[in-house]
């Protein structure tokens, strides 16, 4: 072909090949298809728009689709459960579900939804697909040609009606005449046209139904989501904190009272001055061993004493002589004076012969002595009552619980546990509750009940005044129990409930 064209005063031919010219012509019809179909597509597009309701924006995407395309129906159904049921239809106003014409074309929507891709019947070469309900339909209501396609979510929507981009909600299926036939480029102009309006359409119907049917779709979605395979991990963190809190909940453990624990011997005597006087000796020192009644402690000056005794003896004597003497001359009040003067005195005789006796300071009991440093204070004056030793067997020995008073309630006689001194730490001694005393007392800047425990097979080297940490085991509890308990006993007296 020669095309001429204009170059200055003279002319220009070009010469165009008839091959290049006809693929020229091909590629510019196919542009104007192109630019048509996508015309038509927003044109669609602008009529759906105006509609603000759910039922309005489908009747109207299902007469337009039928106007554009000269569809002799278009129906539109989504899933609901397990079954896609018609919601509209063109050129219908009122769908009867028991029509058997209705349920033909549910049936071969849910043969497009279960092949997750469009089904066209007759059949075309470059899509294979089963149609036997597209078939069906075609044959019963027709004959047709019958086109159907998944409508899909093309965006992951917000609240209660998220999904996941590309699920299918529904189907879309057209009914042409018989003649008509579908090719692959109708399929991707309705596949456009209806990914465009998938989004707008299925948000309207999230939103459009009452606020029940929305809950309800919710309980129905998050399950589904639950045990589907996306989200992984996030499941199995969850799987693990339900696990956890099932455990927390269910469980049960050794519930354990803990408490401060002072060691003291079962027995334990005071040796006091037995009068007023002055430390002549000691003979012991702490951690000496003595026999009850015969170890000597230590030794009082006794001087005074025996001058006191002389004198009280010599007062004896005298009042003897006077009662012989008014018994001889027959003088009865006198010889009585002088008798009840001879008793004064003897009974003088006895407390002084008994202090220096007791000078000789003696344990009660046999044990170890505990406390009595009095090397240092030879010839230091003491007073009647005044403590100088303490004594006590090393064993047996008895533990003395403090158990504050918001624990004291389950403590009771004859529960077990466990001691650990700080000495020994890593060697636990067996107890067992035998009394508790009636009255709190303060111990540390809080009331505690004095609980006593024995030892069961005490070691050899417990030694009394050792402190540790005890545990009375209570029972078994929940642990969930165990570990709110000081929480909800602190709310409690707080908001008093």
């Amino acid at each position: 072909m020669t095309i001429q064209t204009p170059a200055g005063k003279s002319s220009v031919q070009v010469v165009v090949p008839e091959q290049a010219w006809a693929d020229a012509q091909d590629q510019l019809r196919q542009a104007r298809e192109e630019a048509q179909r996508l015309r038509t597509i927003l044109e669609l597009q602008a009529d759906l728009n105006e509609a603000g309701r759910f039922m309005s924006l489908a009747m109207a995407l299902c007469n337009n689709i039928a106007a554009r395309w000269q569809a002799r129906r278009v129906s539109l159904g989504l899933l609901k459960g397990r079954h896609v049921r018609i919601v509209a239809m063109s050129h219908t106003e009122k769908i009867l579900p028991k029509m058997r014409l209705v349920q033909d074309i549910e049936t071969a929507m849910e043969e497009c939804l279960d092949q997750d891709l469009e089904v066209v019947y007759p059949p075309i070469d470059e899509m294979p697909c089963v149609t036997r309900a597209a078939e069906a339909l075609s044959k019963t209501h027709g004959p047709h040609t019958i086109c159907s396609l998944p409508l899909r979510q093309t965006a992951i929507l917000e609240g209660d009606s998220t999904r996941a981009a590309g699920e299918v909600r529904g189907v879309v299926t057209l009914e042409f005449a018989p003649e008509r036939k579908i090719a692959m480029y109708d399929l991707e102009t309705f596949r456009l046209a209806l990914e465009l309006c998938a989004g707008r359409l299925l948000d309207l119907y999230e939103h459009d139904r009452w606020f029940g049917a929305r809950i309800l779709a919710s309980c129905r979605r998050y399950p589904g989501k639950l045990l589907g395979p996306q989200h992984t991990w996030i499941k199995l963190a969850a799987v693990a904190g339900c696990a956890g809190l099932a455990w927390l909940v269910l469980a049960r453990g050794e519930f354990h009272i803990s408490a401060p624990v002072t060691l003291q011997p079962v027995r334990q005597a005071e040796v006091v001055a037995p009068f007023d006087g002055y430390i002549k000796k000691v003979l012991v020192r702490p951690g000496d061993k003595v026999l009850a009644h015969v170890s000597i402690l230590a030794m009082l000056h006794t001087a005074r004493l025996r001058d006191k005794l002389a004198t009280a003896e010599a007062q004896l004597a005298t009042c003897r002589r006077q009662a012989d003497i008014a018994r001889a001359k027959d003088k009865f009040a006198d010889m009585r004076i002088a008798q009840e003067g001879m008793v004064g005195a003897a009974a003088q005789i006895r407390l002084l012969q008994m202090d220096i006796h007791l000078a000789a300071l003696r344990s009660p009991i046999s044990g170890v002595v505990l406390t009595g440093k009095l090397q240092r204070r030879i010839g230091a004056p003491v007073k009647l009552g005044d403590v100088l030793f303490r004594v006590a067997p090393i064993q047996p020995l008895l533990a003395r619980i403090r158990v504050s008073d918001e624990d004291i309630l389950y403590v009771q006689r004859g529960q077990t546990g466990q001691l650990a001194t700080n000495a020994y730490p890593q060697h636990t001694i067996d107890l067992r509750v035998v009394r508790i005393d009636p009255l709190a007392a303060v111990h540390r800047h809080r009331n505690a009940f004095s609980v006593r425990a024995t030892i069961q097979h005490a070691p050899p080297w417990l030694r009394p005044g050792m402190e540790g940490t005890a545990h009375i085991r209570i029972g078994r509890r929940h642990y969930i129990w165990m570990w709110t308990r000081p929480l909800v006993n602190w709310l409690r007296m707080k908001l008093w409930f």
